[in-house]
C-alpha cells in the first residue's frame, strides 16, 4: 500500500511551488510517485473543476459542496485508490479539508455533516499526512499580485478568506496527520521541512 500526502492552503499560499519544488526532489531521487489536484485530475474532474470556479450561474452552497464531492468520489476511485494499491506515493494538491474549510467552517456548516458527505464519497479515505501553508490572507493576496479574475471563490471577499484561515488552523490543531508550515518562509526552507518530515514518518528514504 502506498502513502497518500495531501497540501492544503487559502488562496496564494504557496501550494503549486512546493509541490513543483518536492516533485524536483522526487525525480532526482528516483521515488515512486503521482501528483493529482482538487478538483481536477481526471477529464470528468477538470469538467467539474470548470464549472465550480468560472460558472457565471449561481451555484447554491449545498450544490457547491456535493460538486466537489462527486469529483472527489471519481478522482479517489479511478486514480488515488489505484495508484495506492500499486503502492506509489500520492501527492494530491488538496483534499477534503479545503471542502471542512471552505464550504464548512467559511459557511457556517457543521464539520460532521460535511463530514458525512465527504466519508461517502471518498469511502473513508484519510491522508497519511497532510502539510497546511498558513499565510495571512491579505499577505498572500499581494503576493499574487491580486485575484484571479473570473474565479468564483478567489472573487470572496477578504472575510470570507479569513475564515478559511480560522477554519484550517482548527482543524490542524485537532488531527494529529496535519503539519504547519509558515507559508512566508522561502520555497527552499519549505520544502527541506516537508522532505525531513517525510523522511521522519518513513514515507520516503
Amino acid at each position: 500500500m502506498g502513502k497518500f500526502v495531501t497540501f492544503e492552503g487559502g488562496e496564494g499560499s504557496g501550494k503549486s511551488t512546493l509541490i513543483q519544488n518536492l516533485r524536483n526532489y522526487l525525480d532526482e531521487h528516483k521515488v515512486d510517485y503521482v501528483i493529482t489536484r482538487e478538483p481536477g485530475g481526471l477529464k470528468l474532474c477538470e469538467d467539474i473543476r470548470n464549472i465550480l470556479k468560472y460558472s457565471t450561474e449561481k451555484i447554491g452552497l449545498r450544490a457547491e459542496l456535493l460538486l466537489f464531492s462527486a469529483s472527489r468520489a471519481q478522482l479517489v476511485d479511478d486514480f488515488i485508490r489505484p495508484n495506492l494499491d500499486a503502492g506509489k506515493l500520492v501527492l494530491c494538491d488538496r483534499f477534503f479539508d479545503s471542502t471542512r474549510v471552505y464550504q464548512g467552517y467559511a459557511a457556517n456548516v457543521d464539520d460532521a455533516e460535511v463530514m458525512k458527505i465527504t466519508n461517502f464519497a471518498t469511502a473513508g479515505l484519510v491522508p497519511d499526512l497532510t502539510f497546511y501553508l498558513d499565510i495571512d490572507p491579505m499577505v498572500a493576496f499581494k503576493r499574487k499580485g491580486g485575484q484571479d479574475k473570473g474565479d468564483r471563490i478567489e472573487e470572496r471577499d477578504l472575510s470570507f478568506h479569513y475564515l478559511v484561515r480560522d477554519g484550517y488552523r482548527a482543524i490542524a490543531a485537532k488531527e494529529k496527520r496535519f503539519v504547519v508550515l509558515d507559508a512566508t518562509k522561502s520555497p527552499q526552507e519549505i520544502v527541506d521541512q516537508v522532505i525531513e518530515k517525510l523522511r521522519t514518518e518513513n514515507i520516503i528514504e
